[in-house]
């Protein structure tokens, strides 16, 4: 299935609500917390256009950053040049990738682990993290948590954003699949000015819901201790079925 193509176009724009700075902040309190290490290196598997790499890579990490897509290693790369910021970005992908170097601590952010919709890609890619670490490196991602999702369940979304005449409006449409543990969302974006569209474009993305153990089975399999769990940006608490997004932190042995 073939992901952000199109939809790389429209991704700055669609999330420029987010808040990549506090995110990495809670990363850093992380490191803080839980590295046996000062952590100076960090690897970014599924950088998209790289908004916790190039804050990493601004704060003073040595940082890398691997995506998939193409299109979004361009914006991250056009990113860093404008802001004059030191990040290795890396078109690849995270379930085979190997560039030969570890790394303190690898972070996987924005749900990209719920990306691995396949036993395989999922348990490829915590490999990838592990390999990729130096002894005692922290292995941190976040993902959609399965009880809240069973609990509050998908709906239809719709979103729009504006800057000046033109205007963004992306319809979100999810399909449900209890059995496989995932989600299929059906994204169409519009783009217009003046009311006149000027683009669309449609995109599939599977995400997959996780539970607690079988999260640990997958990264203690590969050669990794959990850490903890907790609801996402919520260090010490106990996710419950409100918790859409939870914060996964392990430790390789």
């Amino acid at each position: 299935m073939k992901i952000f193509q199109k939809y790389s176009n429209y991704y700055d724009s669609l999330y420029r609500d987010k808040d990549y700075a506090k995110e990495t902040s809670f990363l850093e309190k992380i490191f803080r917390k839980y590295s046996r290490r000062t952590v100076h290196s960090v690897l970014d598997l599924g950088c998209g256009i790289g908004g916790h790499s190039l804050i990493l890579g601004e704060r003073g990490y040595r940082s890398t950053g691997i995506d998939l897509s193409f299109g979004m290693i361009k914006i991250a790369e056009r990113k860093a040049r404008e802001k004059k910021i030191k990040v290795d970005f890396v078109q690849g992908d995270i379930r085979k990738i190997n560039l030969k170097k570890k790394f303190d601590a690898v972070i996987s952010m924005f749900a990209v682990i719920s990306y691995q919709a396949t036993n395989e890609d999922l348990f490829s890619a915590i490999s990838v993290a592990e390999n990729h670490l130096k002894k005692d490196g922290l292995f941190i991602f976040d993902c959609w948590f399965g009880p809240a999702v069973l609990y509050q369940r998908p709906s239809k979304k719709k979103k729009i954003v504006k800057s000046g005449n033109e205007k963004i409006i992306r319809f979100a449409e999810p399909i449900l699949d209890i059995f496989n543990q995932t989600v299929d969302i059906r994204f169409k974006i519009i783009r217009t000015s003046a009311g006149k569209v000027l683009d669309k474009a449609q995109e599939v993305h599977r995400v997959r819901f996780l539970f607690p153990q079988e999260v640990k089975f997958y990264l203690e399999k590969a050669g990794f201790n959990v850490l903890e769990i907790c609801p996402f940006m919520k260090l010490k608490k106990i996710p419950t079925e409100n918790d859409w997004n939870i914060t996964v932190i392990a430790q390789k042995l």
